[in-house]
């Protein structure tokens, strides 16, 4: 990573390994040491419980399996000012593939559930995925920072709430947002580029795993917002958006500290939910991840005439 000495790299990626550490404090259970409730939020960052629920079931697991799923639910807001229990049941242990439960429990409730499957790598004749979207490349881009600067001014009169935005600038992860064509704004989908800051060479691949499965949470559910364009100025105000459910499937090996492409789609908000679905490709454009997530989304409506906008499938071409 030019730009970048040799000291502050070691310095980011004990950081970055920090968003994911775990303390084994009994037989399969584990505990945060570092947890993140971004300001304004009524939780602590989902994406973070995700991956440090998969880093714990990937401690149970011998031998060279891959975790090829993992399912999740998300039941209660977490809170920072206690850490996370994740307690690991091992469900299956097969030959191709082993199960494995997580429960995680804060101030003696439990939080948040996953189901996390694990494969041993096999070769396949069959293969196909969809192909990558031709877009800009990262370095072509501004940063997230920059972009919340932006928008932020242009939506609040010239106002910038520089803490908020130093706040997302010390994250693990670095994304740069896609610009949308003028035929496609006000469509829901959204793409970002997105990579784990630091070195992560020297680690194994569930902690790749578990770092995209953290990123993944970035940006994912909001793209369900996108025809409202939730901000005071317009029409739909957004009154509650929190994950209800969330899903990774991975599907080939990656680097999660390469830049990848996060390409999103809603295809329904409705009855106080909104889904969105993701795929995450190589830069060399192969499809790595998929994604789904459901969460509630609510919001108000000044002018309700009862019409659900309609759209084309237009995803595949940005």
């Amino acid at each position: 990573m030019t730009g970048i000495s040799a000291a502050e790299d070691a310095n980011t990626t004990a950081f970055n390994e920090r968003a994911l550490e775990l303390k084994e404090t009994g037989p399969d259970t584990f505990m945060s040491v570092d947890l993140w409730q971004p300001s304004g939020n009524r939780g602590v960052f989902g994406g973070q419980v995700i991956g440090q629920a998969l880093s714990a079931a990937g401690k149970t697991i011998n031998g060279p399996f891959r975790c090829n799923s993992v399912h999740c639910y998300f039941l209660a807001a977490g809170t920072n000012t206690e850490m996370i229990t994740y307690k690991v049941r091992r469900v299956r242990q097969g030959t191709s593939y082993c199960s494995r439960h997580v429960v995680a429990k804060q101030l003696g409730r439990v939080i948040f559930m996953a189901m996390a499957s694990f494969q041993r790598p096999e070769p396949s004749v069959l293969s196909h995925q969809y192909e990558m979207p031709q877009v800009p490349p990262p370095e072509s881009l501004i940063s997230r920072e920059a972009y919340m600067r932006a928008q932020r001014a242009r939506l609040n009169n010239g106002l910038v709430d520089e803490a908020k935005i130093a706040e997302y600038g010390a994250l693990p992860v670095e994304s740069r947002a896609v610009p949308m064509p003028k035929d496609k704004r006000g469509l829901p989908i959204n793409a970002i580029w997105l990579r784990a800051k630091g070195d992560m060479s020297s680690l194994g691949h569930v902690h790749h795993q578990c770092m995209l499965a953290y990123a993944s949470d970035f940006a994912l559910l909001s793209t369900s917002l996108k025809p409202f364009e939730m901000d005071v100025h317009k029409r739909y105000k957004l009154s509650m958006l929190v994950s209800l459910d969330h899903t990774v499937w991975f599907h080939e090996p990656f680097r999660a500290d390469e830049w990848l492409l996060y390409v999103m789609e809603s295809p329904r908000a409705a009855s106080g939910r909104g889904l969105a679905v993701g795929r995450i490709y190589s830069r060399d454009g192969v499809l790595v991840a998929s994604t789904a997530q459901e969460g509630v989304a609510r919001g108000t409506d000044s002018e309700p005439d009862g019409r659900t906008l309609e759209f084309r499938n237009s995803v595949a071409k940005l």
